[in-house]
């Protein structure tokens, strides 16, 4: 596979994972106006949990970057 469809991949990979990030983000706010705490809490997680994923794609990204990066 090309390096550059490779890149795309990964970026479509992450735009994913922060787009539901920002869905469970959502769906905890409503949680907590409705006081509903542990389902608030368990969403926070979930949200924490894509946030996770997205930055180690970032991080290979990267990593990938540097090795291939010049300095002119």
């Amino acid at each position: 596979m090309d390096p550059r469809d490779e890149a795309a991949d990964d970026y479509d990979a992450i735009a994913s994972e922060l787009e539901r990030a920002a869905a469970h983000a959502r769906v905890s706010a409503q949680h907590f106006r409705d006081r509903n705490i542990p389902s608030a809490g368990a969403h926070t997680v979930a949200l924490l949990g894509h946030l996770e994923v997205a930055k180690e794609l970032l991080a290979t990204r990267a990593k990938i970057a540097a090795k291939v990066a010049t300095l002119s």
